[in-house]
């Protein structure tokens, strides 16, 4: 059982180099990955996932892609403790450019796959990233 519960989401557009990635570097630790946070009480995953979005980077309507979702589980130590951690990630088409929160986000870039995968920090993140941009291809999404 995770000590922690998350939910979060692979947000993609089409842009100027084909289909890119939204990824946001964390003020705290410094890392990319995607938008995240934890579930809220009452608060089911994908509401979780589409409330962070809204809060994190300004896309408040993403399209949700049915039939995605990826667990990412792992464990980090907080205060000399260790955290089990578990994360939904939903994947959605972004419906705006977005905009980050300053006080939690550091930066933010749309990024082609290959471009990606070599800015994640984590390969959760990468093998997360991969998953959905294969799901996209079979189901025959531009």
């Amino acid at each position: 059982m995770p000590d922690e519960r998350a939910s979060g989401m692979i947000l993609f557009r089409e842009g100027a180099r084909g289909r890119e990635y939204l990824l946001i570097k964390h003020r705290s630790g410094g890392h990319w990955g995607f938008p995240k946070g934890r579930l809220e009480p009452g608060e089911d995953e994908l509401a979780a996932a589409q409330r962070e979005v809204a809060e994190e980077v300004g896309i408040p309507h993403p399209e949700i892609v049915p039939g995605f979702s990826h667990l990412v589980s792992y464990r980090f130590v907080r205060d000399r403790e260790l955290v089990r951690k578990e994360v939904r990630l939903f994947l959605a088409r972004a419906d705006g450019p977005g905009s980050p929160q300053r006080e939690e986000i550091e930066a933010m870039e749309w990024l082609p796959v290959p471009e990606a995968l070599s800015r994640l920090t984590y390969p959760e993140g990468r093998g997360a990233l991969l998953q959905a941009e294969a799901f996209l291809q079979r189901e025959g999404s531009p």
